[in-house]
Formats: C-alpha cells, structure tokens, sequence
C-alpha cells in the first residue's frame, strides 16, 4: 500500500485523530485514498463482529468507484455487512428515515420517500392559477418543491420561477406566515400524515429523530463507529447536523474529505461553507492533498491562477507541451459547432477516441441551443401522451419495457402499481399498501393474476399507439392521448443523457462530467451565467471570487478534468476578461 500512495495521501490513511477534515485539489486521489483508508481499518480496527465502517459519497458513481479500488486495489471484493458503502442519502433512509419517521411525522404506517416527475404521489389543480394566468397557486403543487431547514422554516428545492411568491417576502408584516406559504405547509403536513415524504424531508425528519432519540443516534454509532464522509463541501446543513449529532454521541472516527472549490451543488441546498468550518475549526484536524495526479503543470497554473490555490502537478502528462487555449466564439450554432469540429480534429490527431474527450457546457439550453439537443421538458409535457386520471398506464408499459430491456425486478415492480392504480383508479399506491394487497387475497392467487395479466402485455419495439392496439386485441383497454401515442416506446423512457451518450457521447453538461478525468476537454461558456454576466463576475474580484460564487467554482470543475488538452470557448466579445482571469 505504502507504494501506491504519496506521502500526503499516506497521512490521510494513517490519521489517527477521532475528527479530521481534509481539504483535496483535484485530480490528487481523494476517491483512492478514501478506499485506502478503508483497506486499513478495515485490517487493523478492533471491531466486534456486528460493526462496521460507513463509507459515503453523493452519487452512486462515486461509491462504486471506492468500491472498484478496495476490490481491485486492496483485495477486498465485496463489502458489505456490518459495513456500508453507499449514498449519504442512501444510509439516513435506511439507518434513521425508513424505520423511525413514524415518530416524529404523526403518520401510523412504515413511510415512503416518494415523488418523481412523472408519477406524481399527489394531485393538483391545474386551473387554479393566480391572476395572470401564469403561475399555479393549488398547494399541492409545491409538496415536491419545499422542504425544511434546521429551524424547521420552509425552502425552497426549486428555482424562484417556480413559485407564486417571492421567498424573502415568505412572512407577512407581523411575522406569520403568507397565506400561500402556510397552506404549503399544511398540505405537506397532510402528506407527512400519510407516511409520504420527499428526499429533502426525510433528512429533515432523520435530523428531528437523532435530535429527539439520542438511544437512537447512539445505536447508529455503535453500529458504524467509523464513519468517511467523501465528496463533504456537497454535504447540506441538516446533513453536517446529522453528522455532528453522531459525533456528539460517540462516533470514534469521523473524517470529512472534499474540496470546497468544487462545490457545484448550491441549488440543491449544498453548502460548502459548512465544509470550511470544521477545517478551520481548533476541534477537528485539518489535513491537505495538494497535489494533482491528473492535469499537466500547465492546466494546473491556469487553475491556481483563476482559484488561487496552489496545487502542484505529479502527474504523469506533468511535462506535456500544450499551453490552455481560449477562443471566442461568435454565440451562433455555426461557431460554436466550427470550434467543436475544431477540438475534435485536434484530438483525432493526438490519437484520442470518444471516450477520451469531452465537450462540455453551462447548461442544458446551451446543449439545445447550439447542438440541436432535445431536453425541453415543457415541450415533453405538452407532448405527453399520458391522460391525466388515467393513473398507472404509464407505469404499466415502462415497467413492461425495463422487463424487455432486462431489468426484471424495476419492471415488475412498475407494473404491480400500476395496475394496482388502474383497477383500484386511485393516483399513488404505496409498498405497504401492496403487501396488504397480497396478503388479502393470498400471495398464489395474487402471483397467478398478476402473472396472467404480464403475458398479455406486447413487446415494447413499437410504437405507443399499435401497443395499445396490440393490447385490446387482448381485451385489456388502456387510455391515452391517441393523438399523441404515434410514437416509439423506447424514445418515452430513454433519458435524454442516453440519447446523448448514443448520439454524440462527447456532449456533457459540466455536472455531469464532475469527478471524471479526461485526456482533453473543451469548455463553451455563454455570455450570462444565471444570475448575471460573467464579466460583472470577472470585473469585480472584490465581490466575486471562487469561495463564494458557485458560477466561478462550475468553471473550475470543467477546467481541472483534463489531463493534456483545455480549450476554454468564450463570447468573442468576454475574451479579454476572461483571458485576465484566467491569466493568458
């Protein structure tokens, strides 16, 4: 192990302190040296039989990766219990949510974490909008667009447009809550009460039972005394609460490894900020990587230059020749799509694949704009084939279509509530409500019914419309908006990310690329970021630096993912600010 890692990662692995925080660059190993560290204690730590060490990460990607190196690093092929490896999300739903919410959210069943885009857990009004016509005022509406805060006020999960109301102006002059805002509220009390909760609410809820039931927070500690919290500047408010609550009820090990400049998650109620706290806070030991094993020492000083920081380069490409690039491009298809054929020539002649090189923007309306790439989910909704009361069709033929594409368990269990939805006409149904199902009617009966009803359901390589056809010949009649089913079933439930990995896989968003390294990388920017132009961001340091402005920090992500090539594409008429910004 000693030879595989630096000296900086090694003081990570070995750090004996109980809190710790470390501060990582990119491209200096932090994933790796989380896995590392794992290997180790997992050898050397005295725990009993029934314990285990927590490893959490903020995407599913990021886990598996810790897993790949334990497995194929370190010789540890499948952990599992009393170890966790998973989501941050992943383990307060199951360690605190799922089996104590009943506590704490006044509902007597096990709750659910529900809540998707197209299978709504809740009605709403359509017609009930206010006096313009323009935003919808039914509660029910914004059950999935609010949560809560530490303090238990209401925030926002969506952007400001979304609402019918301004969130500084939430309270009226008295104090008390806006009509619209308390009914929100309410409403989502009711949900509670039925054991239906969103993501955000059921960290909230998890934050409200460890602070309420210290037995239980003790519990969790007992089980994981060894917690690893990876990708930490993403981590929320009730997150590091949650965190801080176990440290206070006698967490042996916890240690926070991120990096704050990556923080591209504020619009999800992320706060990096949190991050910096406990790293220079006297009661946890701080611990830096600084050097980058990714990019060439020339990406590195154009980073350091628009960050401030000062990482070094170690990679092996440290010494490759290709200064950083910045061009402008003209805001105009054409353009944007010249420099794209440009950078894909140019890395053509460095003998790179697909795989190897991105072309990555600010945006999915910049995809749609300059790229022709279809992700307008207005347009999709106006364009649904789905009748509205005609609840569980949808999940009757994309359950049918996982099945067609393997996916057997997700399939089958799509299809079960969608024709417990059909036959009892109802729009949600629950697990819980599933299992009384079965128990009533007794599970060989239920099997046989619902056996009997898949084999009739055709094969998803048509169109909607001829499905549906298909189907009748069956004698089962499904509804939907025929106008609109003329259709291919696969083009429904294809992801737009998946049309884009078929199409032209070198097409990212800058999100999506974060984590990931890259032989070369061309960043387009537009003219605006979302709240204001780039050049009143770059004209104005003493207001705007990468420590507190997330649209700096996403700029800096696509930066640092290449290991020889960067081409920065800007508005012709921004160059010079940003060739000062990013000192070239």
């Amino acid at each position: 192990m000693a030879i595989q890692l630096s000296a900086q990662q090694q003081a990570v692995v070995d750090c004996n302190e109980p809190r710790s925080v470390v501060k990582a660059c990119p491209g200096s190993g932090k994933t790796f040296s989380v896995a590392a560290r794992m290997a180790r204690l997992l050898r050397e730590s005295n725990l009993s039989r029934h314990q285990g060490i927590a490893a959490v990460s903020f995407t599913n990607t990021a886990c598996d990766v810790i897993k790949k190196e334990l497995k194929d690093t370190f010789g540890y092929p499948n952990i599992s219990y009393p170890s966790f490896i998973g989501t941050i999300d992943s383990f307060i739903n199951t360690y605190i949510f799922l089996p104590y919410a009943h506590l704490v959210m006044g509902c007597d069943c096990r709750p659910e974490i529900v809540g998707t885009e197209f299978n709504k857990w809740y009605d709403y009004d359509a017609s009930k909008r206010n006096y313009d016509r323009t935003k919808i005022i039914d509660p029910n509406y914004f059950v999935d667009k609010v949560s809560f805060n530490l303090n238990g006020e209401p925030i926002p999960l969506a952007t400001a447009q979304e609402f019918n109301f301004s969130w500084s102006q939430m309270r009226n002059k008295d104090g008390k809550y806006r009509k619209d805002v308390k009914d929100i509220i309410e409403t989502k009390r009711i949900h509670f009460a039925q054991g239906k909760a969103n993501q955000a609410d059921a960290t909230y809820f998890a934050y409200k039972i460890l602070n309420k039931y210290p037995s239980i927070a003790q519990n969790i500690v007992q089980r994981f005394p060894i917690l690893i919290i990876d990708e930490a500047q993403d981590t929320t408010e009730l997150q590091i609460a949650i965190i801080d609550i176990l440290s206070q009820r006698g967490a042996d090990s916890i240690m926070l490894i991120g990096d704050p400049d990556q923080a591209i998650f504020e619009w999800n109620t992320a706060n990096p900020h949190l991050f910096m706290e406990k790293y220079n806070s006297p009661d946890w030991f701080s611990l830096d990587l600084t050097e980058n094993r990714r990019s060439s020492d020339k990406i590195c000083q154009l980073a350091n230059s628009f960050s401030g920081n000062a990482m070094n380069s170690i990679a092996i490409d440290k010494d490759y020749a290709e200064h950083p690039c910045l061009i402008g491009h003209l805001s105009t298809p054409e353009s944007v799509n010249q420099i794209t054929d440009d950078f894909i020539q140019k890395c053509n002649e460095m003998g790179l694949n697909e795989s190897e090189y991105a072309v990555v923007f600010r945006g999915q309306s910049f995809g749609e704009t300059y790229f022709g790439l279809t992700n307008n989910d207005n347009s999709a909704k106006q364009n649904s084939p789905w009748v509205n009361g005609h609840y569980g069709v949808r999940d009757v033929v994309h359950g049918k279509y996982l099945i067609d594409q393997g996916k057997y368990t997700e399939g089958l269990a799509l299809i079960e509530k969608g024709y417990y939805k059909i036959t009892k006409q109802v729009r949600y149904v629950s697990t819980s409500t599933i299992r009384k199902e079965i128990a009533e009617v007794g599970f060989r009966s239920y099997r046989e019914k619902m056996l009997d009803f898949i084999r009739k359901l055709p094969s998803t390589n048509k169109t909607l419309s001829n499905w549906i056809a298909e189907l009748q010949r069956e004698g089962i009649n499904l509804m939907v908006a025929l106008r609109k089913a003329n259709v291919s079933i696969e083009s429904l439930f294809r992801t737009s990310n998946q049309e884009l990995q078929q199409a032209r896989s070198y097409l990212r968003t800058i999100h999506s690329v974060k984590g990931m390294t890259l032989e070369a990388v061309l960043v387009f920017l537009s003219k605006r970021a979302v709240h204001t132009n780039y050049t009143t961001i770059l004209n104005d340091s003493a207001k705007y630096c990468i420590h507190n402005n997330e649209e700096l920090r996403i700029v800096y992500v696509a930066c640092t993912r290449p290991k020889k090539l960067l081409w920065v594409a800007v508005p012709a008429d921004d160059i010079d600010c940003w060739r000062k910004k990013l000192s070239l």
